[in-house]
């Protein structure tokens, strides 16, 4: 049963580095080669601001300087206590495509982005919409090739992978998950493809929506309550019957996501929990899928190695698993901006995950919720 439960292990770590290769090859990639429609239709690019004057400046730079003909930038000022509203309405007066909205007081059983943004969704003109963070980066071609992605492949919501701006140790290995989840463990054509609405991802910092579509599904108050909001929205686009992709973004796009251990933390303890549907059984069966898969096979090659086995089920398959992990690992750092070497540490990456969604569970069910930026959210999955 041992040997079988091995094989049965290497067959899924094979899977995972084939998957990988499979995205690598195959995944969407920005900028692409779809031409622009004619006339070009305004987008609306939403960007939510709380307390980002370390970003909203580079962020709104980028952003003027897109080669797009015709696009509108509204930044809505989420309750900032810090000089956000200042500099945007700085670089209004030297660009009138900038807009500064004040946002309206936070409403009960809203989270504060979902808010931010419906607010920035009534005020837009566009016939697309792209909800932008403030700490994105933006290549000049960044919205004219998303919107050419989505016009040709018939789509209705394009959320990227990013580079993700990675620079300390711990950035690096933690944020290794978000990469190997979604480019490791689910071909790209599962979100397009089929119409389970379980079976859909993205990412939020850049989410463009076709307007109809947004609209026809109640755009961010069906996920008001939802912490992990751009899970929740690309399930609601393929509801009610619209085309999602997650494309690779990392020549287009670069997210500042976290800035330190702390930071980083604190960021993916928000989300791990709420992503699962805030399912203790579910996550909890995550953690031990994950452990057992990455982090097992070490200690099973310490043993052999300490005790002098080298059969099949004790050492050969085991390390077979590590090495096929750590090159599925080297595959997927190496596209994502993250320097090799941290391929090797994929176990450690594993490690807190671990902690990190275990962090969630405990801040959720017995401390003061999922908090960020300085608020507190006592949701639960509806």
């Amino acid at each position: 049963m041992f040997l079988w439960y091995q094989a049965f292990a290497s067959v899924v770590m094979l899977y995972i580095l084939l998957t990988t290769l499979y995205n690598l090859r195959y995944m969407p990639r920005l900028p692409g080669d779809d031409p622009l429609p004619e006339p070009a239709p305004l987008v609306s690019v939403l960007v939510p601001a709380r307390n980002e004057e370390r970003n909203i400046g580079a962020c709104l730079a980028s952003l003027a300087a897109q080669d797009y003909p015709n696009l509108e930038i509204l930044v809505l000022d989420d309750d900032s206590s810090d000089a956000t509203a200042a500099i945007v309405e700085t670089m209004a007066r030297r660009d009138g495509r900038i807009r500064l909205l004040r946002g309206q007081p936070l409403q009960p059983g809203w989270h504060g982005k979902a808010w931010a943004c419906h607010q920035l969704a009534q005020a837009a003109r566009g016939q697309w919409l792209l909800f932008a963070d403030a700490d994105t980066r933006h290549r000049p071609d960044s919205v004219s090739s998303a919107l050419a992605m989505v016009r040709g492949r018939n789509l209705d919501l394009l959320s990227l992978i990013p580079d993700m701006g990675l620079k300390g140790f711990w950035e690096r290995v933690m944020m290794s998950v978000i990469p190997l989840v979604f480019v490791g463990c689910v071909p790209h054509f599962v979100f397009t493809r089929t119409r389970q609405p379980v079976l859909a991802g993205a990412i939020g910092p850049f989410m463009l929506f076709r307007r109809e579509t947004y609209e026809r599904f109640g755009g961010h108050e069906a996920v008001r309550s939802d912490i992990v909001e751009d899970v929740f929205i690309a399930r609601w686009v393929k509801r009610v019957g619209g085309r999602i992709a997650l494309a690779d973004g990392v020549d287009t796009l670069r997210v500042d996501f976290y800035n330190g251990f702390r930071e980083t933390w604190n960021g993916l303890s928000k989300s791990a929990f709420a992503a699962l549907d805030y399912s203790l059984v579910g996550t909890l069966a995550a953690i031990t899928a994950f452990l057992a898969l990455f982090l097992w096979p070490y200690a099973l090659v310490y043993q052999a190695w300490r005790t002098g086995l080298t059969d099949l089920a004790h050492f050969s398959l085991p390390l077979t698993q590590i090495i096929l992990a750590w090159v599925a690992m080297w595959f997927i750092d190496g596209r994502f901006a993250i320097p090799r070497r941290y391929a090797m540490l994929v176990g450690l990456t594993v490690i807190m995950a671990a902690l990190f969604c275990l962090n969630s569970i405990a801040s959720s069910l017995f401390g003061a919720g999922t908090v960020w930026k300085g608020r507190a959210y006592q949701f639960r999955h509806r």
